[in-house]
């Protein structure tokens, strides 16, 4: 049970942590370290009660399900439909932020080349490998993760004497609302607790654990590494947070963090191209064909309309989907507490003014985000 217990951790350790960690950094140093590490401890502590939230969901609900399933039981074909449109949202908001970084990390890797080219390199064999039916490279997924986490311990070590203190006393009002979306996409990774919920089957009531330490172990080393790279770059933080280092670091620390900046996200590219493919042909009933070229056109597309910045594509995929999904989940959480049909092995109990509160913050972020779009 430990290793099944350790296996459920690993799948939403895995599932959390990918480019949203890249934007961290930078969006903590333009609105100031204070107030940039409170929102990531906030929306940190939000994004743990809504997991578990969604946990209990699932142990109230016979049989096995996705969101779209969930929501489908528990609030009609008009949750279906929006849950759908947040997997859209997420899946093509994260696959064009995947295009554009890897590009950047590639021309800083080999040096040359401007990284429009190298994203279309990768787009190229990406898709190559989609087509001809590569869904993920799971094992591989799961050790480049750790191997990141491992790069972030190697960069607190070689750049704590490189902090500066005074990098921790800035304050911009004027960005007060940036690191909000960049924050919810790089804790969002409920979509992964159905599968922890088969993995612990046997032993239901460890899925409580195993999602708190899950989503606890992102939040603390996205701290560490927040903390280090702002206090050693400061202003100079760039919006990947790897490239900027290289004025600080040696050369060979920057160029590893690329490598496996751009190993985890195109795995992650290959997990969810694949799922948006799936969903065009089973729940679309789109000629799969057709549903792999939707799957190719969506970040060439996207970018040329002019979604071209990092931080700007992971923000507004994190304000909406994560906004959305946040109402479907808690919406869903009080449903399954009258209309469920089975005893969960745990339960969450939240007051009905919180339950309101996070409604409204997520709602208030969606509007906000919108209007950002709009403008």
């Amino acid at each position: 049970m430990k290793n099944k217990t350790f296996q459920s951790v690993a799948a939403l350790v895995g599932t959390t942590i990918g480019a949203g960690i890249f934007g961290l950094p930078f969006v903590v140093a333009k609105v100031g370290f204070v107030p940039g590490i409170t929102y990531l401890l906030v929306l940190g502590f939000l994004t743990l009660l809504l997991n578990l939230c969604y946990g209990e969901v699932i142990l109230r609900t016979p049989g096995d399900h996705q969101l779209t399933g969930y929501c489908q039981i528990y609030l009609g074909k008009w949750g279906r439909a929006i849950a759908l449109l947040a997997l859209l949202l997420t899946v093509y908001g994260a696959l064009l932020a995947y295009f554009i970084k890897i590009g950047e990390f590639l021309s800083l890797i080999f040096g040359f080349g401007p990284p429009l080219l190298w994203s279309f390199t990768f787009l190229v064999l990406a898709n190559l490998a989609l087509f001809f039916g590569l869904r993920t490279v799971g094992p591989l997924e799961g050790f480049l993760v750790i191997l990141l986490l491992g790069l972030i311990l190697l960069l607190s070590l070689l750049g704590f004497s490189k902090v500066q203190p005074s990098n921790f006393s800035r304050f911009n009002p004027k960005f007060l609302f940036l690191p909000y979306g960049v924050m919810l996409f790089a804790l969002s990774g409920s979509s992964v607790i159905p599968e922890m919920e088969e993995i612990l089957r046997e032993k239901r009531e460890t899925l409580k654990k195993a999602i708190t330490i899950g989503t606890a172990i992102p939040v603390v080393f996205y701290l560490l590494f927040v903390i280090i790279v702002v206090g050693v770059c400061g202003e100079k933080t760039s919006d990947d947070a790897i490239s900027g280092l290289s004025l600080f670091l040696p050369t060979w620390v920057v160029n590893l963090g690329a490598i496996l900046g751009t190993l985890t996200m195109g795995t992650s590219f290959l997990a969810l191209g694949y799922v948006l493919r799936e969903v065009y042909f089973r729940d679309f009933k789109i000629p799969k064909v057709v549903a792999w070229f939707l799957v190719c056109l969506g970040s060439p597309v996207f970018y040329f309309l002019g979604a071209k910045g990092f931080i700007e594509i992971i923000g507004a995929t994190g304000s909406l989907m994560g906004g959305l999904t946040g109402v479907l989940i808690v919406l869903m959480f009080l449903r399954a507490k009258q209309l469920g049909k089975r005893k969960p092995a745990f339960m969450i109990s939240l007051p009905n003014l919180f339950i309101k509160l996070l409604i409204f913050v997520f709602l208030l972020g969606i509007v906000w985000q919108i209007g950002e779009i709009l403008s």
